[in-house]
């Protein structure tokens, strides 16, 4: 009962967190413009420069290899999912809107498989110490929940905070290692 409570008193302390991740993110990207990020090599190099993929996809729709003469590096894979966004322009609003909201979702959609993965890595935990016959010493020590500890680390990283607002395919390449991570401690292997 106790360990419930805890969770329960975890968990409503995670998400204020995330939302003010979320929100802080929103302003960053409302100025992304006037830090000039994008044009940073810590951030936006050849290999996730949203810059570069935009060109990969023009190049690709005038049936010429993105990869003929280095101008793309990245994933083929990305090269179809983000590629259509690059070419999107909403009037009024400022270059690469959508990508930056889609990378603030990613992000978020990220920590929650990591917030998820520290769960099922927490159950795993519990039941080897039921078979031990060790459940009253997990009790009594306080485990943290480490499954949110490493999201909110995430969420509130400056590296990827940077690489969410300045354009990098960072996240996206992040969420497939988290999606593997999460599989393999899951089970559902793809």
């Amino acid at each position: 009962m106790k360990t419930e409570e805890k969770k329960r008193g975890s968990s409503s302390r995670f998400w204020p967190w995330v939302i003010a991740s979320v929100l802080f993110r929103l302003l960053l990207v409302y100025f992304s413009k006037n830090l000039h990020l994008s044009s940073r090599p810590e951030v936006s190099n050849p290999l996730t420069s949203l810059r570069r993929l935009a060109e990969g996809y023009w190049l690709k729709q005038l049936s010429v290899s993105p990869y003929a003469g280095s101008m793309y590096h990245g994933s083929p894979l990305l090269l179809s999912i983000l590629g259509p966004l690059t070419a999107l322009r909403l009037e009024g609003q400022p270059e690469h809107l959508l990508c930056s909201l889609l990378f603030v979702l990613v992000d978020i959609i990220n920590a929650l498989l990591i917030r998820a993965t520290g769960r099922c890595l927490q159950v795993a935990y519990g039941q080897s110490l039921k078979s031990l016959d060790l459940v009253k010493q997990s009790e009594t020590s306080g485990i943290i929940l480490s499954g949110d500890l490493a999201a909110l680390v995430y969420l509130w990283n400056p590296f990827t905070i940077v690489a969410c607002i300045g354009l990098s395919t960072s996240p996206v390449e992040n969420m497939a290692v988290i999606v593997s991570l999460y599989g393999a401690c899951t089970g559902n292997y793809l």
